[in-house]
């Protein structure tokens, strides 16, 4: 009996969203130039991106929701962190602080919709050890963006 990988077994609506989560980063930075978004319009959209956008491609992951959610975010933070490198908005000494800031807050405002997948096969029980775990991770996540934001 032949045992196929993970992804061998992917449907084409699951490459699609691996391939746009991977593509959301470089497509923001284009949207955002081509209609003038700047600074707080730019922080704006950044996050309506996050909070639309990025769980809709969640949905669109399948078996890979969670890979796929992270994809999009790790796009869209190396992305604007690229951006920032190339006009010269930060220096090199800068690019962690702001790739771990820009994940982690992409990351908690986008996290509604992917908890809810994890959570939703789950006992009572799972769901309430679970949702404390999450709730831990969540605040950790914070803590750390207002510690390196100092």
């Amino acid at each position: 009996m032949k045992s196929a990988s993970l992804w061998s077994n992917l449907h084409w609506p699951e490459w699609t969203a691996i391939v746009l989560a991977i593509a959301i980063g470089p497509a923001f930075l284009e949207i955002g130039y081509a209609t003038g978004l700047v600074f707080r319009a730019a922080a704006g959209a950044y996050i309506l991106c996050c909070v639309v956008v990025v769980p809709l491609l969640t949905v669109a992951g399948g078996r890979l929701k969670f890979l796929v959610w992270q994809l999009a975010i790790v796009s869209l933070s190396l992305t604007v962190v690229e951006d920032n490198l190339r006009l010269k908005a930060i220096h090199s000494g800068e690019i962690a602080t702001l790739l771990c800031v820009l994940w982690s807050f992409g990351t908690l405002v986008s996290s509604p919709l992917p908890i809810y997948f994890l959570l939703r096969p789950m006992t009572a029980r799972q769901r309430y050890i679970a949702g404390i775990v999450i709730a831990m991770a969540a605040l950790a996540l914070w803590l750390w963006i207002k510690t390196i934001t100092r």
